[in-house]
């Protein structure tokens, strides 16, 4: 590997703050995650807390894991999703209230000193906490950056909720970075103008969108997946499945567009074209996700739609390989690695062009990019597969080269050393040219 030699980073210590599920499978931040944590261990003598989300901070505690050369701290947060933002708020304040009464007792202190912890937690930061519908409570973690000798914080989830991090990271002295998996409108948010200035590094996934006041210091850090994994193999059926199946696989949540994908299913029905839908993923929005079956079985089509929920790698490898195409109608998306995943399977994509998509497919070679909300084009480019399987192949070879050659793990790792090296060093991170070249007109 080119590039930063290894062992630079050996002795030194980080912290990584992200959205980050430690049971998740499929999650898009895990995977990078795993994929570069493990990349960097086996490369230098790092230590790594890894902040991940619960629902109760009660009888956790901070798990070592030995990886390669180094090791990785687990350290939970506590973390609740409520529905609404002000209907839900006495549910949040108990939650607040009662996560830091428990935290006081865990380090010994008495009922009325944790209690009156607890009430200051409620008040503390302009009472963010209940303020969101997402609440993650960062705060105890503060003294871990100080107790681990944490010389650098590494911010991958952009929310209200690494203010306080950033905050003792400043008084510390400990250079930290902000880096967006998702959409980079996200840089637009208020509250990050007030870490920008002070941040040693930005960095996302994607060149796409970004606001003139950060194009100059943007970092495209890009993705990865395991081409090794991600590929097809004998005795899987890779021709795909009778009858012919689309696949999406992403959160159910409302801003992945899985309503486009059932309303674009209702005119290729109406074409008389014979397909099933087969949609993988966790569920995030039960709401939603009861509300799809009601309106699949409305419009005609609960035989043709599959909930299958989150699967694991090796059930996502078969799924790939049985689908002919897989579809993403996503509203808001940073990358969209699971068009690199199934790209990597020779599948041919169609996609809504939103967020960084447009840097995961080669349009009209290794799929199709559609203009965001026109179902009618989507059920089109979908249509047009699912009828021409020489074009499915075609694209699909192409798309194994394009991910091959671009998305590495090996690449991924490179690129994240040489943005610690210049923010460990406090010298400015220079904008990569891909982004320079894309302000302009993102």
């Amino acid at each position: 590997m080119d590039g930063v030699r290894a062992g630079v980073f050996d002795g030194v210590t980080m912290m990584r703050y992200a959205p980050f599920y430690r049971e998740r499978a499929n999650g898009g931040v895990e995977q990078y995650l795993r994929f570069l944590d493990h990349g960097l261990l086996q490369r230098h003598s790092l230590t790594v807390l890894q902040v991940y989300r619960v629902s109760d901070v009660r009888n956790t505690r901070i798990e070592v894991e030995k990886v390669g050369k180094g090791r990785i701290l687990w350290i939970p947060v506590a973390c609740r999703r409520t529905a609404s933002r002000f209907a839900d708020l006495p549910e949040r304040t108990r939650f607040v209230y009662g996560q830091a009464l428990q935290l006081g007792r865990q380090n010994g202190e008495g009922t009325q000193r944790a209690a009156l912890r607890a009430l200051k937690a409620i008040l503390r930061h302009r009472m963010e906490d209940l303020r969101h519908r997402n609440v993650i409570l960062s705060d105890p973690l503060s003294r871990l950056l100080v107790m681990h000798k944490v010389n650098l914080l590494a911010l991958h989830g952009l929310t209200y909720d690494a203010g306080p991090l950033i905050q003792h990271a400043r008084k510390a002295g400990i250079p930290f970075v902000l880096i967006s998996h998702f959409d980079n409108a996200v840089f637009a948010e208020p509250h990050l103008q007030r870490w920008f200035p002070d941040a040693a590094g930005i960095g996302a996934v994607s060149g796409r969108n970004l606001p003139d006041h950060v194009c100059s210091r943007c970092v495209n850090l890009s993705d990865a997946i395991d081409t090794d994994f991600f590929a097809p193999r004998d005795g899987r059926l890779g021709r795909g499945a009778e009858p012919p199946t689309i696949l999406m696989v992403a959160l159910i949540k409302a801003s992945k567009g899985h309503r486009d994908l059932l309303h674009a299913a209702r005119i290729l029905a109406d074409r008389n074209l014979d397909f099933r839908i087969c949609l993988a993923g966790h569920v995030e929005s039960e709401a939603l996700h009861q509300n799809l079956r009601k309106e699949a079985v409305a419009a005609g089509l609960g035989d043709r739609i599959v909930f299958l929920g989150e699967l694991r790698q090796e059930e996502l490898l078969d799924h790939y390989a049985l689908s002919s195409v897989v579809v993403l109608p996503t509203y808001s998306e940073g990358l969209g690695r699971v068009l690199l995943e199934a790209q990597a399977m020779q599948k041919p994509i169609v996609a809504y062009d939103s967020g960084g998509v447009g840097e995961a497919v080669l349009p009209n070679q290794t799929g199709f990019l559609v203009k965001t909300g026109d179902v009618e084009t989507l059920a089109n480019r979908i249509g047009l597969l699912l009828e021409n399987e020489t074009e499915r192949l075609r694209m699909g070879r192409l798309g194994r080269q394009f991910v091959v050659q671009k998305f590495s793990v090996s690449a991924l790792v490179q690129r994240h050393e040489a943005f610690y090296l210049r923010a460990l060093s406090g010298r400015p991170i220079p904008a990569s040219n891909h982004h320079a070249a894309g302000c302009a007109h993102a």
